[in-house]
């Protein structure tokens, strides 16, 4: 049974697998299973729980003991009753005792009060259904709020060179004093920010013979100590993805991309209460082509 410290430094996101040629996408997961990824994070919202339902097979042929499943509690939940019955859903489909890290979405999935929420996943953990506790897409006082009630031990929210509202509101820091891991989703703003050929990232990809991507992700994972989810069925992506955190850069280099900022991104507001003034942080990445 894995704990969170024994987590492959990248994660392996199913957004958009294609169930339509699901055997094929499932031997690319297993791939990247065979090539040490082991947290899998599903995601019942995803085509309406048909992603999960069609990796059933996959979820099958892994050993259950050096796999990390993450899931998710989404919208909506009106009722105390509805998180255990969604986290029921995800242990019925895959046929699972137990998931490793039970995560609300976001905030705004509950209508309940947020610590009511966690009280009660506290106590499916307790009773041996998950095993971890994660929030995702909240803001630091909500991140506080709950952490000081249970303990949290995964946030997962956006962040990549271009979107660092986590980092700027504190986030990162809190996670690191806290022993929270902090999991990125969008951390290549799927291909985006390598297709905008910042000056930074060409000549760090020509100084190391590395892809923008692989630049990008050795950043995130050896200096912010982030561990991004990147979905990928394509076996040369993978490997790229792997081989982007087998080098290490220098010093200086790392520094540079701590300092880049993207005006457009630091000038979006974010909506964090859902009030329609701004964007929601869910759809920070997927402003800006």
């Amino acid at each position: 049974m894995l704990n969170k410290n024994e987590i492959f430094p990248i994660g392996i996101g199913t957004w958009k697998i294609d169930y339509e040629n699901i055997e094929n996408d499932i031997r690319s997961l297993m791939y990247s299973y065979e090539n040490g990824q082991n947290y899998l994070s599903l995601y019942m919202m995803y085509n309406g729980g048909a992603v999960v339902r069609n990796l059933k097979p996959f979820v099958d042929g892994l050993d259950r003991e050096k796999i990390f499943i993450n899931v998710n509690v989404e919208p909506t939940i009106e009722k105390i009753e509805d998180i255990e019955k969604q986290l029921n859903e995800y242990l019925e489909i895959l046929n699972l005792k137990y998931v490793d890290n039970l995560q609300l979405h976001t905030p705004k999935a509950t209508k309940l009060p947020l610590i009511d929420t966690y009280k009660e996943m506290q106590r499916l953990v307790n009773i041996g259904k998950a095993r971890y506790l994660g929030i995702s897409n909240c803001n630091l006082e909500q991140l506080k709020e709950v952490n000081e009630t249970v303990k949290i031990d995964f946030f997962e929210g956006v962040y990549n060179l271009e979107c660092k509202t986590n980092e700027d509101i504190g986030i990162l820091e809190y996670c690191k004093e806290n022993n929270i891991t902090f999991v990125a989703y969008q951390a290549l703003r799927r291909n985006r920010t390598a297709k905008r050929n910042y000056l930074e990232l060409i000549e760090l990809s020509k100084k190391y013979n590395k892809t923008q991507n692989q630049i990008i992700l050795n950043w995130i994972v050896k200096e912010k100590n982030i561990k991004p989810l990147i979905k990928s069925t394509n076996i040369e992506r993978i490997n790229e993805n792997l081989e982007a955190v087998a080098f290490e850069m220098e010093r200086e280099d790392y520094q540079k991309l701590n300092n880049f900022r993207s005006q457009e991104f630091d000038n979006i507001k974010i909506d964090w209460y859902y009030t329609g003034d701004g964007i929601t942080i869910d759809q920070l990445a997927n402003q800006f082509e």
